[in-house]
């Protein structure tokens, strides 16, 4: 932008980047603390769909359904949940039908337990681990061969920072799931 500016003479208006349409992007991210990654991204101009697991018993699609026709914004709730694939493909398959493409998958479901680790069942941690990295591979099964077509795309992960500089008490098989 600086050297834009630098060439024009000293009565032009400044010029502004483009902002063409292939610039703007579709995106899928599944919820869990997605609704400002949502709202930053729809507000950027990008098409963003988000997976929440039952769209029917959730405020914060109605919440986000209503920001966005309150914005003009296109952010569109889709029901999917990472646990089951039967869930994910139908999911897919409306982005894929009212979008031209999806550029960005973000990761960002999680499950998280809270207490000591010998509070928990083992169905309970591979619960958890289910929604953490099972639920990145299913979607990804579903994803990845799309945007390989398109030969472009991103795939993002939301993770934990604490998983790389220690763990606070009662969050270790929390960590473990996400750090992997």
């Amino acid at each position: 932008m600086l050297q834009s500016i630098r060439e024009q003479g000293a009565d032009d208006p400044p010029r502004r980047p483009a902002n063409t349409s292939s610039e703007r992007k579709v995106v899928l991210i599944t919820s869990g603390f997605g609704a400002l990654t949502t709202r930053a991204l729809a507000a950027a101009g990008h098409t963003v769909y988000v997976g929440r697991r039952q769209l029917g018993s959730r405020n914060a699609a109605a919440e986000l359904t209503d920001h966005a026709s309150g914005n003009d914004l296109a952010i569109h709730p889709v029901e999917l949940d990472v646990t089951d694939q039967q869930s994910i493909d139908p999911a897919v398959a409306t982005l894929l039908e009212t979008s031209p493409r999806l550029d960005v998958r973000v990761h960002n479901a999680g499950h998280m337990v809270l207490g000591p680790a010998e509070a928990f069942s083992a169905e309970e941690l591979a619960a958890q681990y289910d929604v953490n990295v099972l639920g990145t591979q299913r979607v990804n099964r579903t994803v990845l061969p799309h945007l390989r077509d398109q030969r472009s795309g991103h795939i993002v992960w939301i993770s934990s920072n604490s998983v790389h500089g220690g763990t606070p008490p009662f969050l270790g098989p929390y960590f473990a799931a996400k750090g992997l």
